[in-house]
């Protein structure tokens, strides 16, 4: 049993010391900032599409800490109020008995046994190997393995196990023919019997629950985000800015949860302290040493004991505010890095916490049971990972300056565990690497597939925000004329109901390359290329051979698929996949492989975050999404150039982990109407970023400031092409006059970063021209 010495609430540093009983103080109010109407974007073929946001909850602000000194704004950084999750599952109907006899398909949009899911019509609208959960680099696979093989041009899939379904329309298409078919809101088929035995047949993504629970004591409830407990792991040497920070959010975040749920705390700096709230109003806690992991005996006690260590909110509010309120700053002369942290023993105990005396059910591959662990602040935990060997990567510590909002949002994500993914394809397709959050799992042989040669994947959660990258090869010349997909996941939802997850694809073989290359989807494949090239990104000296690798790449693609241009030496780039060269460039010159970013282990972590992130968050992370606002709150979508900085403009760059606001200095010289434009901006932020894990960091800043060339870094230098060239890239330079233009060359300062044009030219390739 754990040694029970009393503790000063007061002095975190002694804490190994003793209890002290300390009284109950309310915590602060804390109020949001009213929210702006949400404004629309128009993009540059004309249309002016609603965003498709929904309003945001009432619901506390979090505090957040000051970021690095070379990103403190002039302009403050827009205010991120808490958000819930726009993730949200369909509720499944649990039973009484303990288990089902046989897992049936789940339907969600009607009549509860002959409904057929599928996420939109929209979506069912689209092209085979286009959908959402499972996207292609391309439409269809070239038959020829020479071809195919290209190492330039790589072939492949971005999975998404996780990614929410909404419900269907009652239209939907065969993944076989290709028919389009209308049921009226329900599937039609010869029998019962079919529908349950094939219903992957009729969709591309089916999902298979059963609701049966085999963990003893859960009780399933209403609210999703509430099937687990969350235990705070907080470090108690932090310097007086940084823990003012962490009081404030953690302050917000106990008053945004659900009375029903269930909190603990666990603090750690030389030693791991518990706190137990076994007794109303008073703060008391266990302290373990951090010198080591904490013994099975020790952890025995603490589950086995009388202390609670996970207690509902209704009940713990005033001790958790207490807890808050009582850490101080670091008192010794300690440099931050040298200062004795016990985060391995604290999280253990966490975790043993969590799974309390049912940590031993299991689950095929997976010997572990729900909850969310969250540590107070050098590292945000929703997952477990470890090093995995051979095509992933280690959970790295989380930027800091969001750290309440991603607080708010580890603990209120739809996050399932005990995943498993199969990947199965046509005997004619291998699969070369698997980039994303898992391992290999060995599984044993089924009685359904005894010859099964699916590779299989441990996930340690099935999340949303996250994705595989697959890369796959022609083991020999394709003779089929049609080569077939399969990606089951299992897993155990926020219910706790066992779901399998079938998504079936069947692409095309072809001859001709043309055919092939208008079937390639330009970003998919770029994701695809840059999830491949960043994993051998282990360093600076790494990442520079990578920059080199993206320029060999674009002359491959070019010299064996583009067409010589006469009389030269250069090649044209393939006008199919225009787009490409330009998501490469950005990559290129990004924070992912470039210098923009001051420190090396800042690109580390931006690395290990893009290496498992979401399709969306990682197309964002490589290239830019470039947005003018236009009088009337709306907002024209541009191609990331510096000629977006015009200077009675306001411009939003959401580069993935950070979006930046730009505020040109005629513009800012109106205060009123800088103002205005400044609010809808920063709503326009927070929406584009309000489902993002971790958080994205907004910061707002003026033309001619010195935190504007972190902005100005990540756009193209197009200003030095030639005026058609401009025109040709950034069209809405014609709607400037003759003075406006003069104005915006006259504004840029030299420097020696090439456009793309001239990139493209060093590689002795022509640019494509502009879809």
């Amino acid at each position: 049993m754990a040694n029970r010495p009393t503790l000063p609430l007061s002095n975190p540093e002694t804490t190994a010391s003793r209890v002290e009983r300390s009284p109950v103080h309310p915590p602060p109010t804390m109020s949001m900032p009213p929210r702006m109407g949400s404004p629309l974007i128009r993009t540059p073929g004309g249309q002016t599409p609603p965003n498709g946001v929904s309003p945001s909850s009432n619901t506390p602000q979090m505090s957040t800490p000051p970021g690095p000194p070379v990103f403190t704004s002039p302009v403050r950084a827009a205010a991120v109020p808490f958000r819930s999750s726009p993730s949200t599952l369909q509720p499944v109907a649990f039973s009484a008995a303990p288990t089902l006899p046989t897992a049936s398909p789940h339907f969600s949009n009607g009549s509860a046994e002959l409904q057929h899911q599928i996420s939109d019509a929209m979506e069912e609208l689209m092209p085979r190997g286009k959908t959402p959960y499972a996207l292609f680099s391309a439409n269809k696979v070239l038959k020829q393995k020479k071809l195919a093989n290209l190492p330039s041009f790589t072939f492949g899939a971005l999975v998404s196990p996780g990614r929410e379904i909404s419900s269907g329309s009652g239209q939907w298409q065969c993944v076989i023919c290709g028919k389009l078919n209308s049921s009226g809101g329900e599937y039609i088929s010869p029998s019962k019997e079919d529908l349950r035995n094939f219903p992957e047949l009729a969709s591309t993504l089916v999902d298979y629950v059963q609701t049966g629970n085999k963990r003893l004591g859960f009780v399933p409830v209403s609210d999703s985000r509430m099937s687990g407990p969350i235990i705070l792991v907080i470090d108690e040497c932090l310097d007086e800015p940084h823990l003012q920070h962490l009081q404030g959010s953690l302050h917000a975040f106990v008053d945004s949860l659900s009375p029903t749920t269930r909190i603990g705390i666990v603090l750690y700096g030389r030693t791991v302290s518990v706190y137990d709230f076994s007794e109303e109003s008073v703060a008391s806690a266990d302290v373990l040493p951090g010198g080591k992991s904490p013994t099975q005996e020790s952890l025995k006690g603490l589950i086995y004991g009388t202390g609670i260590y996970l207690a509902p909110m209704h009940a713990s509010l005033p001790v958790a505010q207490a807890i808050f309120s009582s850490l101080r700053p670091y008192k010794l002369n300690i440099p931050e890095v040298s200062r004795d942290r016990c985060l391995g023993a604290a999280v253990e105990v966490a975790m043993a916490i969590v799974q309390g005396p049912s940590a031993e059910v299991s689950r095929g591959v997976v010997k572990r049971t729900g909850g969310r662990l969250q540590n107070g602040w050098t590292t945000s935990v929703g997952k477990l990972t470890g090093t995995i060997p051979w095509w992933t990567f280690s959970v790295p510590e989380l930027v800091l300056e969001a750290f309440g909002v991603n607080l708010q949002r580890a603990a209120t994500r739809a996050v399932g565990s005990h995943g498993l993914l199969e990947i199965r394809c046509s005997d004619d397709i291998l699969v070369a690497q698997v980039v994303g959050p898992g391992e290999e799992a060995q599984v044993e042989s089924s009685e359904s597939f005894k010859n099964d040669a699916a590779l299989s994947i441990q996930m340690l959660s099935v999340e949303e925000t996250q994705s595989f990258s697959i890369s796959m090869e022609n083991k020999g010349d394709i003779k089929s004329d049609h080569v077939y997909f399969q990606f089951v996941i299992q897993f155990s939802n926020v219910y706790q109901a066992d779901v399998s997850r079938v998504i079936t694809v069947r692409l095309p073989a072809v001859d001709s390359v043309s055919d092939y290359l208008e079937s390639v989807q330009d970003e998919a494949a770029a994701v695809l290329i840059s999830k491949r090239t960043l994993l051998r990104a282990k360093g600076h000296s790494d990442a520079i051979d990578m920059r080199a690798t993206i320029d060999e790449r674009i002359k491959d693609i070019a010299l064996h698929h583009g067409a010589p241009v006469p009389k030269s030496k250069l090649f044209k780039f393939p006008k199919e996949i225009s787009l490409l060269p330009e998501l490469l460039f950005h990559l290129r010159r990004g924070p992912l492989l470039g210098s923009i970013v001051g420190h090396e282990d800042e690109r580390s972590v931006l690395r290990n975050l893009f290496l498992n992130a979401s399709f969306d968050l990682s197309l964002r992370m490589v290239a830019p999404r470039c947005l003018m606002h236009r009088e009337g709150g709306t907002f024209e979508e541009l191609p990331a150039y510096d000629l977006a900085m015009q200077s009675d403009m306001a411009v939003v760059l959401d580069h993935g982990t950070d979006v930046f606001i730009w505020l040109g200095a005629e513009l800012a010289a109106n205060e009123g109407r800088s103002a205005a434009t400044l609010a809808a901006c920063r709503t326009l932020a927070e929406e584009l970023t309000e489902s993002r894990f971790p958080a994205s960091r907004i910061l707002a800043f003026k033309e001619g400031s010195s935190q504007a060339r972190y902005f100005v870094s990540r756009l193209i230098p197009a200003h030095k092409d030639p005026p058609y060239e401009q025109e040709a890239r950034f069209p809405q330079l014609r709607n400037l006059t003759a003075e406006q233009r003069a104005k915006l060359k006259s504004s840029f300062i030299h420097f020696d970063d090439p456009s793309f044009c001239e990139w493209m030219r060093s590689l002795k390739v022509v640019p494509p021209d502009p879809n």
